[in-house]
């Protein structure tokens, strides 16, 4: 009886756990919320530089792995950008990337959103989308229109 109450408990730690990540992205659509459990993209943190579209230091996460050098229909990609902001680092950028079937084939299936805050409580806004990132990301043309230090 003791070994099931652990379980429960542990079990509901780990769903309340759950809860308070998707709290701490406010904006950011539910699909994308467990990012950081999935295949990190870039060997090391990516340094902000003078031609870099996004502000801050950034990791990139894949929902799933690259086959045959094409992210399979079905990933989700996000950019995360950090800022310093009071002495405190925090995610201030999510930029998404969705690979859907025939969603829009001229620019490899993806949907591209980005949103950005401007301190840790904030709720994330819409900033960018479609349109807004084609431009730069048709560089990355030959590696499924992802960036990516690997």
């Amino acid at each position: 009886m003791i070994r099931r109450a652990a379980v429960v408990g542990c079990c509901a730690a780990f769903l309340g756990a759950g809860i308070a990540v998707a709290a701490s992205l406010p904006g950011i659509p539910k699909a994308f919320q467990p990012y950081k459990s999935w295949h990190k993209v870039n060997a090391k943190l990516i340094r902000p530089t003078s031609t870099t579209a996004h502000p801050g230091t950034k990791n990139v996460y894949a929902s799933k792995k690259k086959v045959a050098g094409r992210y399979p229909v079905g990933t989700l990609i996000v950019k995360e950008g950090f800022t310093t902001a009071g002495g405190k680092r925090f995610v201030s950028l999510i930029a998404t990337m969705r690979k859907q079937r025939g969603l829009d084939p001229a620019h490899g299936n993806w949907k591209f959103i980005e949103w950005t805050r401007s301190s840790p409580n904030a709720r994330f806004t819409e900033i960018a989308r479609d349109a807004t990132c084609w431009g730069c990301h048709a560089q990355a043309k030959r590696t499924d229109w992802v960036y990516t230090t690997r």
